[in-house]
């Protein structure tokens, strides 16, 4: 299987390019680390999303 997001020289689109809601900074997004054999399903490379907004 070939994966693009599992190549070690894989980024995540520039700010400009992504939804509304990373480029207000309500969520940011980060690509995790690659991990050891990437061909296999459960070492796919990860995106972690984290919410920004502070809740009240």
């Amino acid at each position: 299987l070939n994966i693009t997001q599992n190549h070690p020289n894989f980024e995540l689109e520039l700010i400009e390019e992504q939804p509304l809601i990373f480029k207000r900074k309500l969520y940011s997004k980060t690509l995790n680390p690659p991990k050891s054999e990437p061909e296999k399903p459960e070492n796919y490379r990860t995106v972690t999303i984290k919410c920004l907004y502070p809740s009240y």
